[in-house]
């Protein structure tokens, strides 16, 4: 895939700033030791779905500036570590998140809300939309802000349709940057 100096010049960046401390692979038994939905498990199980897709349109927005390209394949696994990396399963942060639950006359859950208790955790809110049993949305905000940068990026997963990452950031001495890929299954 070639994308213009720009777009080069957005993902490295946008790399950059979306990489977390993200842990190694949890043990088998992660399921039983999980306090909140599964992000984790959830995108990998997706990424060997996805792996079936024929092929997947990628756009990435520069400022402003677009540009678009149709795939037959990409890195599934990198395209979606911003995701798995919002994963809020880790043993010290059982009992950081505030959990509200959606249900519908039916009483099925319909939806969930993370919020973190803890203004120091990167990954703040997590809403998950059901259609019956299955996922219908994940949507994530992770805002960063340290005495250099402040940024904010937002996290859209809507299953055989396809994903955003968005990042809005505010770095010392320079212009705002806003930078936003979007991939569509084909």
């Amino acid at each position: 895939m070639t994308f213009s100096k720009t777009g080069f010049t957005a993902l490295i960046l946008f790399t950059l700033f979306s990489c977390g401390n993200s842990e190694s692979p949890q043990s088998t038994d992660r399921k039983s030791s999980l306090n909140y939905f599964d992000i984790r498990g959830y995108m990998e199980a997706e990424i060997k779905k996805l792996a079936q897709e024929p092929s997947f349109n990628k756009s990435v927005y520069v400022n402003g500036e677009k540009e678009t390209k149709r795939l037959e394949s990409i890195d599934l696994e990198n395209e979606l570590t911003p995701f798995i990396d919002s994963d809020i399963n880790k043993p010290a942060w059982a009992g950081k998140y505030d959990v509200d639950s959606t249900f519908n006359q039916a009483h099925q859950l319909i939806g969930l809300h993370y919020q973190s208790k803890d203004r120091k955790l990167k990954t703040k809110s997590i809403a998950i939309d059901f259609e019956g049993t299955d996922v219908s949305k994940i949507f994530i905000v992770n805002p960063v802000n340290s005495s250099v940068a402040n940024t904010y990026q937002t996290l859209t997963y809507q299953p055989q349709k396809g994903f955003s990452i968005e990042s809005k950031q505010d770095v010392s001495l320079m212009d705002k940057n806003h930078f936003k890929i979007e991939v569509a299954f084909q």
